[in-house]
């Protein structure tokens, strides 16, 4: 079936997408009259730990239908890209999902469009409280590049970006492995010093894993590993857009630091996002509990424990409370973090793969994936 689409792409050009068979198989030019929606890459996260109460942590062979579930949430949220999260739990398990998402994308083409790797954060990472977040302590442990090796044999060689604590016993050698082997390494959960942060970049670490979070509530006002991050010119940090993690000034100041190219926002959506506010368990992490208002943190605690909301929150958030145009909040959500962890983003154009979004000015309307409309599914609350 044959569908066309008139719109402004993100560069401000009027176009027509005749679309066929999941391909762009015509971009035409078009009068830029008032009225027409705008046409946008979809919407890339690189942190994404599950939603609907199901963890990419857990998925067995039986779980097609959840990954769908979680497929048809995002795509109703204008996302297209997105590495399944493996957080913190026995390694065992890990490596049982990780063949397990192998065996889900190899058998849907969908799902393996949609997922094109894994972000491994979680295990090495600090046990320190408070720098490990809600990640359960028990299962972290220093960084082993011949077990981490092994699960991403079991997953076809998905992982994309892995995450290391670089103060642990045999980082900055794990990383050096990581990197040469084409796997991109983030810095988070963790709590070097400046020295060690730059040891590592130099080492090929080239990410911030969510960027001042995954930190201690209380922390020494220089020697800390937020002034390091910003300073090294190699790392490009990630950043929460919830609206809870992470206050306006610190966003602002993170984009004019690093230059807003050089960074990304993540949804860090939670494996009980999109669910009614409630108390909730984790496999791998603490209890958490999800407010009326979309805030989830740990149980007891003032600890984030993720996010509610999908990356399409991350463009609110940008616009409405830290002063971005829409042009740059939605590159920020889908440009830049494809461009960083090096993902295949189509771009409209032609012989494209025909995903992309479509707004009516700042608000999507629907989502176009491989050809396949999807309705928007509208968000928790109005900030």
């Amino acid at each position: 079936m044959m569908r066309k689409y008139q719109g402004i792409t993100l560069d401000g050009t009027a176009v027509e997408l005749t679309v066929e068979g999941g391909i762009i198989r015509r971009v035409g030019s078009v009068a830029a009259t008032p009225g027409l929606p705008r046409l946008l890459p979809v919407l890339v996260d690189l942190q994404h730990n599950g939603a609907l109460g199901q963890a990419y942590n857990n998925i067995t062979a039986d779980d097609a239908e959840a990954l769908r579930r979680i497929a048809g949430h995002l795509l109703r949220h204008g996302v297209g890209r997105v590495l399944a999260t493996f957080t913190t739990a026995d390694y065992p398990r890990l490596k049982r999902a990780a063949a397990a998402l192998r065996g889900h994308f190899e058998a849907d083409a969908l799902l393996n469009t949609l997922f094109p790797g894994i972000f491994h954060e979680g295990v090495f990472i600090s046990p320190d409280r408070g720098w490990r977040g809600g990640h359960d302590p028990e299962f972290i442990h220093d960084p082993d590049w011949e077990e981490f090796r092994k699960l991403n044999e079991l997953s076809g060689d998905r992982v994309r970006v892995v995450n290391v604590a670089p103060e642990r016993p045999g980082a900055l050698d794990f990383i050096a492995k990581a990197a040469a082997s084409g796997i991109r390494v983030a810095l988070g959960h963790c709590h070097p010093d400046s020295g060690t942060i730059h040891e590592a970049a130099r080492a090929g670490a080239s990410m911030v894993t969510h960027f001042a979070n995954g930190a201690a509530p209380e922390i020494h006002r220089f020697h800390n590993p937020l002034w390091g991050f910003l300073d090294d010119p190699g790392l490009a940090p990630g950043l929460v857009g919830d609206g809870f993690h992470l206050p306006p000034e610190v966003v602002r100041t993170a984009l004019r630091s690093k230059g807003v190219e050089h960074c990304f926002m993540v949804s860090d959506a939670n494996i009980y996002s999109g669910c009614e506010p409630g108390l909730y368990h984790r496999i791998g992490g603490l209890d958490c509990v999800i407010e009326k208002n979309g805030f989830i943190h740990v149980a007891d605690q003032e600890i984030l424990a993720g996010a509610w909301f999908q990356q399409d929150r991350c463009v609110e958030f940008l616009t409405r409370r830290c002063g971005a145009d829409f042009e740059t909040a939605w590159k920020l959500a889908s440009v830049f973090p494809a461009r960083i962890a090096g993902i295949d983003l189509p771009l409209l154009r032609e012989g494209d793969e025909a995903s992309f979004v479509i707004c009516a000015g700042e608000r999507i309307q629907r989502t176009v994936f491989r050809g396949t409309e999807y309705l928007y599914e509208g968000k928790k609350d109005e900030e």
